[in-house]
């Protein structure tokens, strides 16, 4: 299985796990169905969304958001994940690329109610990030070009999110390395909390590469 290590240039090359902080944690395979509200419970979160990280089966690195717990209800939600997972790619030493996802392309307005409001939403977020310096392309529902030319790939809903992960890593040729958890506050707040939650979503998670992605965001004090 292909090591993530040099994704991350950040990364000294002696470095280990032994540097974790210990403000990184890592949730079990299957978490009790009750985690996520104690985990709001303790950071004061309104609402927690997934920030995916993979490899496609071209071993491309890839991160994608959101997906569950919580389902997202509109234009706030998603600028929240995109500029949270856009600091954090950052952080990462990665230049984040963002590609904006919808369920249709602009000559299906009209159509459905559903995705003329993805489409409409999906505008919104590119007009607004790029109007405050996030660099940001609204690729339609074709995923296959933004993955050409994007790293992050922001989609309409949590479900969308937790489809494509299990579709590209779950049954398919992808492979899971993490997922990192977005803490929303509520309105009008920030959080106060440093802790960073991570877990695997699918079986055919790489644990090794997981183990990883906690090594850098230890060092590196996110």
């Amino acid at each position: 299985m292909i090591s993530i290590r040099s994704f991350f240039p950040s990364l000294p090359e002696n470095s280990s796990s032994a540097a974790d902080s210990g403000q990184i944690i890592s949730l079990n395979n299957r978490p009790p169905d009750d985690v996520y509200d104690k985990i709001k419970k303790e950071t004061g979160a309104d609402k927690i969304y997934r920030l995916s990280v993979f490899l496609t089966d071209k071993e491309q690195l890839l991160f994608a958001a959101p997906a569950g717990p919580d389902i997202i209800s509109g234009l706030e939600d998603l600028e929240f994940c995109a500029k949270a997972g856009f600091s954090l790619i950052q952080k990462l030493g990665i230049k984040p690329e963002i590609g904006i996802i919808s369920g249709g392309r602009a000559g299906d307005l009209g159509r459905d109610k559903t995705v003329d409001q993805t489409i409409l939403t999906a505008e919104a977020l590119e007009a607004k990030l790029n109007s405050e310096g996030i660099s940001a392309k609204h690729y339609t529902i074709l995923i296959e070009d933004a993955i050409k030319e994007t790293n992050f790939l922001i989609l309409p809903d949590s479900l969308s999110g937790e489809m494509i992960l299990k579709t590209v890593a779950g049954v398919g040729e992808g492979v899971e390395i993490g997922n990192i958890l977005l803490l929303k506050p509520p309105v009008g707040e920030t959080m106060s909390d440093s802790r960073i939650y991570i877990e695997q979503l699918t079986k055919k998670a790489d644990l090794k590469n997981l183990d990883i992605l906690k090594e850098v965001l230890a060092i590196l004090h996110l």
